[in-house]
Order: C-alpha cells, then structure tokens, then sequence
C-alpha cells in the first residue's frame, strides 16, 4: 500500500513539474516572436502564460508538501512524536535541506509572477529550473560514488528535456483551449505554433533519450538487469512506452512538415497529440515506481567496472559533453535571432 501511495504521489510531483517547466520554456521558445499584426494574440499569451504558470506553481507546491508527508512516515519513529521527527528530517538531513531549498525557490517565483507578471519572467525561470533539480539531487542520481557528477547532470538534463518537449506540448494544447474558449469566432492557435515547436521538438527529444542512455548506463549493472531485476523490468516497460511517445512525435512532426495542419482537419492532429501526452504521464507514472526501488548498479557498486560497462560509460560521457555544447550554441543562436529581431524593429 505504502508503495502505491508513495509512487502516486511522486507520479503527481513529476506531472506538475514537466508541466511547469513547459510553461517556463514555451515564452522563451514557442511565443518569443509573434507577428506585429498579431497584437491581440501576444497580449491574449502574456495574460495567460503567467497565470498557468501560478497555478503549477501552487500544484507543484503541493505536490511537494505531499512528498515530504511520505518521506516523513518512511522516516518515522514511533517512539517519537510527530514533531520532532518533522525538525530531525527537515533539520538534519540532506534530503530534508533539499527540499526546504526547493521550496524557497518555488515561494520566490510564486511571489515575482504574482507581484511582476511577464516583467518578473526572467527571475521565475531561474527559479523553477533550479527547482527542477530537486528529483537528481534527492533521488537515485546522488547516490552514485565515482560518476556522481555525470549521473547529476544527467538526470537534471532528462527533467529540463521532458519539460521542454512534453510541457511545452500540454502547455500548447491548453493555451489553445483557452483562446477558442475566449474567441469562438477565431481558428485554432495549433496551425500557428505547431511547426515552430516541431522544430523546437527536434532539440529537446534528443536531450531527452542522450539523457536516458547516460542515466540507464549508470544505474544498471549490465543488460541483462532490463529483464532479470524487477527495476530492469519496469525501466524496460518506460523504454518501449517512451519510444512509443517518441514515434507519435515524429508522426506529427511530418504531418506537420507536410502541411497536415493547413488542410483543415486540426481536429486528428489534436487527438494524435493527446495520445501522447496520455502516454506520457504512463511513462512519469513508470518513472515515479522506479524511483522508489534501488538500482541494481547501485547494488554492485563494489564490483569492478567490465570493459563493456566502460565503454558504455565512456560513449556516455562524450553524449553527455555534446549535448552541452550543442545547448550553448542553441541558446546564443537564440539570442542572436532575439537581437536582430529587435534591432529590426
């Protein structure tokens, strides 16, 4: 029981939080350039971002009050009471300091978006991608010796990535929801922003996978741990649903490409994206029952690392420092755009 309740509360926590980070992303990749002549709409997107992004806050809140109740029954000592166990956990251990941190980070970014708005947007994105490290830094990630620092890196790049592939997407189809509830009249907001977040698609999917790879070749002791450890078994079951998601994305990547939106019939493309957001809360679903079991890599840790792990560790390494150098130049080659962009105007 405790098992269900702690991996549905997790699966809670990680949906808030890719949803969350997509907003975060979506005005600084989907809505950073609209048309002059589309006035309304750039106002209509800066009245909304901002709220979505206060109510995932107050979620994501929540959600964090929720873990921190499971961590303290875990933590319990029933010789204690209650209170003093909640100061020990909160006082006393790293998990506790971690979570009080990312806590303050949210509150600050609550506080900006409600106080500043759009103005305040800047500030609320280095807060909530600091906070967005809290599941690498309390989880399976932290407790590798020797790697510690790629397994780190690599989980919080896997977050960043599902925030900026499947959030941005929730936060495509919700804001158009919005506009078609508030202007009947006006056609669907997906013919206008789906092409621009295919191609933002095509950054954060590969993140996402290099990510993967990097974070499964840590925490597994070899190949056969996918079908002979029960770890294995459900990290197998997320890889074939995550390639699953990953196909129904390049499908609509091509229609898309192909004009499939401009030939009137939004309506199979909606659903086709639904299904894989509905796939991929399975998959956080599966992330949250991981995280909640021990490696079987953490559990051979004493062993000596074979030529073949090696070699996939090493391939890891060099992914990981291209995908870092890859961003960099992603972001300056936004940067650049931004600035000409505005020089022209």
């Amino acid at each position: 029981m405790a098992l269900i309740v702690d991996s549905v509360t997790s699966w809670f926590y990680f949906l808030v939080l890719v949803f969350v980070l997509g907003v975060i992303f979506s005005k600084w990749t989907l809505f950073s350039r609209i048309n002059q002549d589309e006035v309304f709409l750039d106002e209509f997107i800066d009245s909304v971002l901002p709220r979505l992004a206060i109510r995932g806050l107050v979620l994501l809140t929540l959600s964090m009050l929720l873990l921190f109740l499971n961590q303290l029954t875990a933590f319990r000592d029933i010789f204690v009471p209650w209170r003093t166990d909640a100061w020990l956990l909160l006082r006393h251990t790293s998990w506790g300091f971690l979570w009080v941190a990312t806590l303050a980070v949210y509150a600050l970014a609550l506080v900006v978006l409600n106080l500043r708005g759009m103005s305040g947007w800047s500030f609320a994105t280095v807060c909530i991608l600091l906070g967005a490290m809290f599941p690498a830094f309390s989880g399976h990630a932290s407790a590798v010796e020797g790697l510690s620092w790629l397994s780190l890196s690599a989980d919080v790049l896997h977050v960043w990535s599902a925030g900026g592939w499947l959030g941005s997407l929730a936060c495509l189809i919700i804001i158009d929801r919005y506009w078609q509830r508030r202007n009947s009249e006006r056609k669907s907001l997906i013919p206008i922003f789906i092409s621009r977040f295919s191609s933002y698609s095509m950054v954060w999917a590969p993140m996402l996978v290099i990510s993967g790879v990097v974070s499964t070749s840590i925490h597994l002791s070899g190949v056969d741990d996918l079908l002979y450890s029960d770890y294995g078994r459900v990290l197998f079951l997320k890889i074939i649903l995550a390639v699953i998601v990953m196909g129904l994305g390049l499908l609509n990547s091509i229609n898309v490409r192909m004009g499939f939106h401009e030939c009137g019939d939004i309506g199979r493309l909606k659903s086709n994206i639904t299904k894989e957001i509905w796939i991929a809360q399975i998959v956080l679903l599966l992330t949250a029952i991981l995280i909640q079991g021990s490696p079987p890599g953490h559990q051979d840790a004493e062993h000596h690392l074979g030529i073949e792990m090696f070699l996939v560790r090493m391939v890891g390494i060099g992914m990981f420092f291209y995908v870092i150098a890859f961003t960099l130049i992603l972001l300056f080659a936004i940067y650049l755009l931004q600035g000409s962009k505005s020089g022209s105007d």
